[in-house]
């Protein structure tokens, strides 16, 4: 059975609509054998959870600059005493209570294991955690460097201000990185393949096709936020494990092979390794890997491009394994 024999329903009207000169000019790695049916990107609400993680850590400066230069509370009544309370506490901790609250945010972001908790989003959470104590610490230590020492390179005395310029500049820094990270990522399903590329900041690059013979398992998962404005994943679970996601593990820990070939997992009991083990420590997930490149992420009409896979998968790779169940019957 040919390719063009089968079409049926959203498989048909996807092939009308496709610009196929259009998409092998976008997606050059598509092969003359190949029949682009679509072409997609995530959508700009995608990164949703980076933008509202990204606010909350403004919003952190933001609290801490009013704590230290906004007006006292005054005025009686429950809030406003919660209120007055809280502020105090901020301003008389300071730049060691901001590395305190920014330190707990860290490590419960890394904790759930959420799509925000990966190494790069980590590392820009700790230079924000420690920054404005660097300041301070740069500050006292070139005070009392110039009691014994002449010379001494002056340091930028810390101001509450910084708060607001260390908040935006980082927000705003992050934010286009964000969006960048958007952009880097697109995908096309042609009648043989589906191609996932990146190109992140012109050095992260990486493409590869995955041939709906070895998709083993397909799923289409739109958040809450994407059933409202239209937007969703479509997981694609490979015999060479594309779409898994890889099990969470405590540092410290060693794996060693059990009854039956299953791995048991004994935890090293010395405090070093207990204080890192709980720092490295994630939530385990059993969902599949919400991952850029591993899926077709963020993408308008998840559904509609799960049945469009579905359809096409059906028209190629169920003849053929009729086919071979046929051949091999003989």
């Amino acid at each position: 059975m040919q390719f063009g024999d089968a079409l049926t329903g959203l498989l048909a009207q996807y092939r009308e609509r496709a610009d196929s000169s259009k998409i092998k000019e976008d997606f050059v790695e598509i092969t003359d054998s190949e029949e682009p049916i679509w072409i997609g990107r995530p959508t700009f609400l995608s990164m949703i959870d980076r933008y509202l993680l990204i606010l909350l850590v403004f919003s952190i400066h933001i609290l801490f600059y009013w704590s230290a230069k906004g007006d006292d509370i005054e005025g009686a009544g429950k809030m406003n005493f919660i209120l007055g309370l809280i502020k105090t506490i901020l301003d008389f901790s300071g730049a060691l209570g901001f590395v305190f609250v920014m330190l707990i945010l860290t490590k419960i972001n890394h904790y759930l294991n959420f799509s925000t908790s990966g190494r790069w989003t980590t590392i820009w959470l700790i230079l924000n955690s420690f920054a404005p104590l660097l300041l301070v610490t740069a500050d006292w230590l070139g005070k009392v460097l110039s009691l014994f020492i002449d010379n001494v390179p002056d340091a930028p005395e810390w101001s509450e201000s910084y708060y607001l310029f260390l908040g935006a500049f980082s927000s705003g820094f992050a934010t286009i990185l964000a969006i960048c990270f958007q952009k880097a990522f697109s995908y096309a399903i042609t009648d043989k393949r589906i191609h996932i590329r990146k190109k992140f900041l012109y050095f992260d690059t990486s493409i590869h096709g995955i041939s709906f013979s070895d998709i083993e398992n397909l799923k289409a998962e739109p958040s809450i936020i994407g059933r409202l404005l239209g937007f969703g994943n479509v997981f694609l679970v490979t015999a060479s494990g594309i779409g898994l996601e890889s099990k969470s593990v405590q540092f410290g820990a060693s794996v060693s092979q059990g009854p039956n070939g299953i791995n048991d997992t004994a935890k090293d009991s010395s405090p070093i390794s207990s204080i890192f083990g709980w720092i490295s420590l994630q939530r385990r997930r059993n969902a599949p890997l919400k991952d850029p490149e591993a899926c077709l992420f963020g993408i308008n009409d998840p559904m509609e491009i799960y049945q469009l896979i579905n359809e096409i998968m059906d028209a190629e790779v169920g003849p053929a394994i009729a086919n071979q169940n046929s051949f091999l019957e003989r």
